[in-house]
C-alpha cells in the first residue's frame, strides 16, 4: 500500500513532467511583437494573435539556429527525459510490494530526478546564451548574453523556472517516502518477533 507521502510524491512527479513538457513544447520563451520562441518551435507574426502566427518547429538538433542554444536543448530534453523515467519508475512502485522499493525503484527513482534537476538548470543557465545568435538578434533587436533586448520573457521560460524549483523538492521528498517505508518495515519485523516470542 502507497503510504501519503508516496502518493504526494508520484503527484508530484507526474505533474512537473506534465507542466516541464508543455514549456519545452511552447514557442513563449521570448516574446516580441512580431516573434516568439521557445527550445525547438518559433513563431512569426503579430504575438497579440495566435491565429496569424507562423510556426516552424526544430525536428532535429541541426535546425537550431545556435550552438548554445543546442546545447541548452539537449540538456533539457535530457532533463526531461529523465523526469519522465523518474515519475515511471514511482509509478511502477505502485504496482509492486514495499519491500522492493529501497534499492530497485525509489533509489534510482530519486537519482534520475536529481540529475533530470541538474541537467534542467545546467540548460536554463546556458539557453540565454543564445540571445547573441543572429537569430535572436533580427528578432530581439539589440539583445545580448542574459540581456533579451526587445524581447520579453515569456511564460514557457517562467513555468520551466518554476518546474525545476519545485523538481529539487522531489528526491527529499523520495528520501523521506524512503525512510518511511524503512521505518513501516521495522516496525513490522519487530512486531513479528514479539509474537513469536510470546
Amino acid at each position: 500500500m502507497v503510504s501519503f507521502m508516496g502518493l504526494v510524491w508520484l503527484i508530484l512527479s507526474l505533474g512537473l513532467a506534465c507542466i516541464y513538457g508543455l514549456s519545452l513544447t511552447s514557442a513563449a520563451w521570448f516574446i516580441s511583437k512580431t516573434v516568439s520562441f521557445g527550445i525547438f518551435v518559433h513563431c512569426h507574426g503579430v504575438t497579440n494573435a495566435l491565429c496569424n502566427q507562423t510556426c516552424t518547429v526544430y525536428r532535429r538538433l541541426d535546425d537550431i539556429p545556435d550552438v548554445s542554444w543546442q546545447i541548452a536543448a539537449v540538456l533539457l530534453f535530457g532533463g526531461w527525459l529523465m523526469l519522465i523515467f523518474g515519475a515511471v519508475l514511482i509509478l511502477s512502485w505502485t504496482f509492486i510490494p514495499e519491500g522492493l522499493c529501497q534499492r530497485r525503484v525509489c533509489t534510482p527513482a530519486r537519482y534520475a530526478q536529481t540529475a533530470a534537476v541538474f541537467a534542467t538548470i545546467l540548460g536554463l543557465l546556458i539557453f540565454p546564451f543564445s540571445l547573441d545568435s543572429p537569430f535572436a538578434l533580427e528578432a530581439c533587436g539589440s539583445s545580448w548574453i542574459y540581456n533579451s533586448g526587445n524581447c520579453q520573457l515569456g511564460w514557457g521560460f517562467m513555468m520551466a523556472i518554476i518546474s525545476v524549483m519545485l523538481s529539487c523538492l522531489l528526491p527529499i521528498i523520495g528520501r523521506y517516502n524512503l525512510n518511511e517505508i524503512k521505518t513501516k518495515i521495522l516496525l513490522s519485523s519487530v512486531q513479528e518477533r514479539m509474537l513469536v516470542l510470546e
